[in-house]
């Protein structure tokens, strides 16, 4: 029994040898020195190459992975990130790892991981990663499409083909994966309002930080927040751009305009202005704000009191539950109750900071 992390390629044995085998006999025939019909012999000789490669790949895929599962009870999946330099990922390899290890403890079988995150969101590097996990007879593939109208195409290909795939954070239009994981962006707004409406004076108004070009995920965030305010609790909606210097910028400049002090509070929509050092306009526990959370790196603002609590989404529970549920349907042929699982996303503040920031020490660990 092992559940392992690996990067090397999968393909070996007899069909392999044999793919081997006929690519140097159709390149012999193709460069054969002094032939007159060279360039004649070239293309139809490529073209052969290619179809005999396709052939042998998807044979040697398609007779492992049917060894794997139904003999030997081995299991390889293929994660896929956004980005490799994110804390989150790493939470979410964690989760994937866990429930890895746990699955082959208690099934008695070999699951192996191949995380193929790459080091930028990069659609592009998304789409290679995915065809080179299904040459390497990957199972199954979990993965969060950057683009995701770009991955459609190779998602379905390889699903057509028998590996299981599951999705988190977005979800994919015109692909029916074995399960999604989407992001509950309303209900994390939700949380963020309800927070907020804890911290603020009673008549206090929050004021909201959001990416000046919102895509849907902000305003699904926003709409959370509405619908937990009120439009009544809501002073204004402060545009930036997604990074720390605009942050920062806009709500000074939204600080300084308040006059009459009508802000009781604020919400981020994502935590941009706590990715630096600090430059709020107020003091440590004197400001009302509430931020939905990307990176672990903002915990000092909760600690220091310069913000009230953090939304954050389950990327480690994304991680082990993707995992579970391929394992379920490809060991167990258990299929989900749900095609569309929503974990909750969670308010983390002053009461549980110390377990949430154990966590991430766990979390961060090399396995």
């Amino acid at each position: 029994m092992r559940a392992a992390t690996s990067s090397m390629p999968l393909i070996s044995g007899p069909f392999r040898s044999g793919c081997n085998g006929f690519v140097e006999a159709v390149k012999k025939i193709a460069i054969r020195p002094g032939s007159a019909n060279l360039g004649r012999l070239m293309m139809p000789a490529t073209r052969l190459l290619r179809r005999l490669l396709l052939c042998c790949l998807f044979l040697s895929s398609t007779v492992a992975r049917a060894q794997n599962q139904e003999v030997l009870g081995e299991y390889r999946i293929g994660i896929i990130g956004r980005d490799g330099s994110d804390a989150v990922y790493h939470a979410f390899h964690k989760g994937a790892s866990d429930a890895a290890r746990d699955l082959a403890v208690n099934d008695s079988i070999d699951i192996e991981l191949f995380d193929r995150t790459p080091q930028s969101p990069d659609p592009e590097a998304q789409i290679e990663a995915v065809s080179q996990l299904f040459v390497e007879e990957a199972d199954g593939i979990v993965i969060s499409p950057v683009d995701p109208a770009a991955l459609q195409p190779v998602l379905t290909f390889v699903s057509g083909q028998g590996v299981e795939v599951v999705l988190f954070e977005a979800t994919v239009e015109d692909f029916n994966p074995l399960a999604s994981f989407p992001a509950d962006e309303t209900e994390a707004g939700r949380l963020a309002g309800l927070a907020a409406l804890k911290e603020m004076p009673r008549s206090g108004r929050a004021a909201i930080l959001i990416d000046r070009n919102a895509d849907a995920n902000m305003r699904a965030r926003l709409d959370g927040i509405r619908s937990s305010l009120g439009y009544r609790r809501i002073y204004g909606i402060v545009e930036c751009e997604p990074d720390y210097n605009s942050a920062i910028e806009a709500i000074q400049q939204a600080t300084e305009a308040d006059v009459n002090d009508l802000i009781g509070g604020w919400i981020f929509l994502d935590d941009w202005p706590l990715l630096g050092l600090p430059a709020l306009p107020w003091k440590p526990g004197k400001g009302d704000c509430v931020a939905i959370q990307s990176s672990p790196s903002t915990l000092m603002y909760l600690e220091r009191e310069y913000i009230d609590a953090l939304i954050v989404h389950p990327y480690y529970e994304w991680g082990y539950e993707s995992v579970k549920t391929l394992i379920d349907k490809l060991h167990k042929g258990t299929d989900p109750e749900e095609a569309v699982i929503l974990l909750p996303p969670q308010t983390i503040d002053w009461r549980n900071i110390d377990t949430y920031r154990a966590n991430w020490t766990a979390w961060m660990k090399e396995d």
